[in-house]
Formats: C-alpha cells, structure tokens, sequence
C-alpha cells in the first residue's frame, strides 16, 4: 500500500501559512487582520448554487462547502483537509480515507464515512440523470464505496485513478450533509444551495439579485491553503448578481459594492490607477483556445492547421486586447498548471513559416490576396456567442489575413453554438477549461469526453492521454503530460490566445483576497480594515 500524507502535513502546511497572515495595504504597511464587518461582491450570473450539478461560474458556493482534499495553489500540490491521511492500492483502484474527528456540518449532523459514500452514490447517480456532468466525470468507473468503520471509507475503482486526489480538492466533489441529499431535490440544491461544513453558510437567496452567506463561528477545520485558522474574519457576505461588466465597475467606484469580480481588461488599469487594489490569478487549465474541427474539410488538412498556429501574432493579441493582468500562452495549458510545458518556441509568431507551409502544401495565393487550392477557397470561419470575444476574433481575422487565410466572424447564439457543435457544423469554437490535473486535457481533448472531438482523430495522442490518466508514477505522468501539450500545439489541434484570468477589484481598505488553486476567488481570510 502506498501510504498517504499523515495530519502532520497539515499542522506543518498550516504553520508555515499563517506565520505571513498579516497583509499589506495599498501604502505597504503591514496590519494584522481585523474580525467584522461585511463585505458586497459584485458577481456574474451564479449558474445555480450546487457546484456538483453546475461546476462553472459559481463564486458562492467555494466556501460554503469543504472537501477532502486541497491543493495547495502555489505548488499544485494535493494535501490532506478533511481526509486526514489515505492509503492507494498499488494497483491505483483503491482509496482508503481517515477522516477528521469533530467534523460538522452547519446543521449539526457529522461528517463520517457514510456522509462521504452517500455524497459520492448521489454524484455517480447525478450524472445517469445527466445533472452533474463535471463531478460524475471525476468518478468515472466508480465502483462503490464501503464504509469501514465512522471515520473510515474506501473508494473503488474499475481501474487506476491518478487524478482522484486532484478531483477530491475541486468544488464539484466537496462534500454536502446527508440532509442536503435526502430532503432536497436537485432543482432546490441548484435554487436554494446545499448545507456544507464550510466557514460560511447559505442565508439568504433572492433569485437573480442576491445570495447572502454569514461567518460560521464554530468553524475549526480550515483549509491549509488559508492564510489563518478558525472562523472567517467577515461576519458576512453579499454576492450582488450584476451581469454588466460596466454595471459592476461603476457600482465599485460608488462604494454600491466593495469587491468587483471578472474585472474587464479595459477597466482594469483605470481602476488601479484610481487607488483600487488589483488581486488576479491565471486560470489553470487549458488556456483561452480556439478548437479545430479536425473532420472539416479544411481543417482536415494539417499544414493549414500548423500554419494557422504560426500566423496567429499572440503577443499583438495581448498588447491590443488584454491588459497585464492577462498573460500571453505559452502552452496549451496555462503556466499556474502544475503541469505545464513552455512551448513559447512552438507559439512563436512566425507569418513567413506559415506561408512557407501552405505553399509547399499546394495553397497558392488567390483574388484579394485569400489562397486556394484545387478550387478551394482557404476559408474558415470562428463560430461564437458572446460580444466581448469580438474584437479579439476581428484581430486574429487581420492577422490571418497577412498569410492568405480568410477567417469569418459568425456570431450565434448559445445555443446556436452547442447545436452546431453537436452536429458538426463548424470549424472554430472559442473556449477555455479550468482544472489543475492532466485530465484537464482528457476533458479538451479526448474523444467520449470532449466537446469539440467527438470521434478517433490521432492515435498517438489518444493513447497518451489514456495512459496519463491512470499512470501513478507523477514523474512519468509530468512526462506523458509534456509529450501531449506537444502534440496539440505542434500539429494544430487548438491555437491558444490567451490565459485568461480572473481578476478583481477591491477598494484599500478590503485586504486578504485570495484564490484557489484553479481561479476561484476565496474569501475566508478577506477583512476590512475598520
């Protein structure tokens, strides 16, 4: 057996973090943490309040619930928090978790082994009913769980899991009270919220306005990510539903709110230099990307896709587009993922190796400067939804343009987008994926899994990202994982164009914003200087 790291790493962890929980402010004096206050968050549409079923842009849930494992954001290392130690088969099917005593959650009930496999059987039967995509993908091959004794509980698998740990840090597998799955349907989950063991509770929900959390007093079992142990600093928190990015930064220069999420690029610098405090984190996973559809007709064609990725001008992107807070890709995963390979080389903006590829590749210039070959007109077109993507897609059509690729802008709805998808009637889709494990790129890049590569396409590739999935040597599987970063970018398979990042916006007076590990924003060590 393999075995886990002890309670120990946690006390160490713990110590080590909060030895620095004093935060400068924007003058660069050091002050000590004050308890009070609370504090109004400007957000985006929360997309419902139970990250098991909705994994994706929900900012209330992130400390309402707590999870077996973490990871530590700096590192990318996976730590104990509520699982104190594991055990892992040498065969990698197996997990056997000790559990903290004295977990409770804000209900009173206990957390114990059968809270855990009930947690888990809900999220495996979630996704039979197609309502918890993300987390139910994270236990695909669940065999079952056995509860050992209070505070033990082992995890089965038809196969090695060498991304568990990771999935057990993530939001859309922490761990919710038994009372949350017996007496509430999904639809409530998703309307109303969940019970957690976290250091803030749900308290008040006004259906697209508002979600209101209140500091849990009693709360001893932090993360060992946070800057401080025991309760929260704020005794509450107001999650203001503003959709507008203009909305939500006048809202923060009128004082209507303390803290702006999803702060806009142009934005950005403005409110910086009006004395507002910039905290922004690059989200890790696969990067902002345009994806190929390797079956169109076009794009089926190799040399097109690799001349595509030289064409594409990343850092005039950056320097029109976006602000510092962005960063230029340099992968297909982002540099905060612990796995990430510099492939800055591969992405290097080179238009005459790009036309050096499509003349050897028969692609002959045409009328208005736009190649052809065979007939055939060098043309494709980005199919996306949202406005803001826009004039990003308007750059990338001049750039392509200098090497004789037409690209058409095709603006649709959403849902627009996921049936063209579906049926495979497009050829570029914008998007990016958040999850600080190779799977990540399973999830991109994996027929059965993906979005955008539905059918076999690369051999080679499809092995690989098989084998990294259920290779337990970290060594190999950083090795397995560089290989495939390689492949994508190198053979065209998506052309990265931005991080991308989540950044936010708080007036002088607010300090200790934080984030997880993939880019949510974390709030339990934020407080108010009185």
């Amino acid at each position: 057996m393999k075995r886990g790291l002890s309670i120990l790493a946690i006390v160490a962890t713990t110590a080590a973090i909060a030895s620095c929980s004093s935060t400068p402010d924007a003058a660069g004096a050091v002050g000590e943490p004050q308890t009070g206050g609370h504090l109004t968050v400007g957000i985006i549409a929360p997309c419902g309040l139970d990250k098991a079923q909705t994994s994706g842009c929900t900012f209330t849930n992130v400390e309402i619930v707590d999870n077996l494992t973490e990871q530590l954001p700096d590192t990318g290392e996976v730590v104990p928090w509520l699982a104190k130690s594991w055990e892992i088969s040498e065969d990698g099917t197996s997990y056997v978790f000790h559990l903290l005593d004295g977990v409770t959650f804000s209900n009173g009930e206990t957390l114990d082994a059968a809270a855990v496999k009930l947690n888990f059987d809900n999220i495996v039967e979630l996704g039979k009913q197609g309502r918890a995509f993300q987390s139910s993908a994270y236990l695909l091959g669940y065999q079952g769980s056995t509860v050992i004794d209070p505070h033990t509980v082992q995890v089965k698998f038809d196969q090695p899991k060498a991304g568990f740990l990771q999935a057990l840090s993530e939001k859309p597998l922490g761990i919710i009270a038994p009372e949350t799955i017996t007496t509430k349907t999904p639809e409530e989950r998703l309307a109303h919220g969940v019970i957690g063991s976290g250091p803030f509770v749900i308290s008040n929900v006004v259906q697209d306005q508002k979600i209101e959390v209140k500091r849990r007093d009693d709360y001893q079992w932090s993360s060992p990510k946070n800057a401080h142990q025991g309760p929260a600093y704020l005794d509450g928190i107001t999650f203001q539903i503003l959709p507008e990015n203009a909305v939500r930064t006048g809202a923060l220069l009128s004082d209507q709110i303390q803290v702006a999420t999803t702060v806009p690029a142009n934005d950005s610098e403005n409110l910086s230099g009006q004395g507002f405090d910039i905290a922004s984190r690059s989200s890790a996973g696969v990067v902002y990307t345009y994806y190929a559809n390797v079956k169109d007709g076009v794009l089926r064609d190799e040399s097109v896709r690799r001349a595509i990725q030289s064409g594409l001008d990343r850092n005039e992107i950056h320097d029109t587009i976006f602000d510092r807070y962005q960063k230029v890709p340099t992968s297909i995963l982002s540099s905060t993922h612990p796995n990430f390979t510099d492939l800055s080389a591969n992405l290097a903006y080179d238009p005459d190796r790009a036309r050096e590829i499509l003349d050897r590749a028969g692609w002959e210039p045409g009328p208005g400067s736009i190649r052809e070959k065979d007939g055939q007109k060098l043309s494709v077109s980005i199919q996306f939804s949202a406005s803001s993507d826009k004039p990003l897609h308007e750059l990338a059509q001049q750039e392509l343009k200098k090497i004789g690729i037409e690209l058409r802008i095709d603006q649709v709805t959403a849902a627009e987008l996921i049936t063209n998808r579906s049926s495979g009637s497009w050829q570029l889709q914008y998007g990016n994926l958040t999850r600080p494990d190779p799977d990540v790129l399973v999830s991109s890049f994996g027929p059965g899994f993906s979005l955008y590569f539905t059918e076999d396409y690369d051999p080679e590739l499809q092995s690989l990202l098989a084998a990294q999935s259920t290779e337990l040597d970290p060594s190999k599987r950083n090795e397995q994982t560089a290989e495939i970063q390689r492949i994508i970018v190198e053979k065209g398979y998506a052309f990265p164009t931005t991080e991308g990042s989540q950044t936010q916006a708080a007036g002088p007076k607010v300090h200790g914003l934080a984030f997880q590990a993939p880019w949510w924003p974390s709030y339990v060590d934020a407080w108010i200087e009185q």
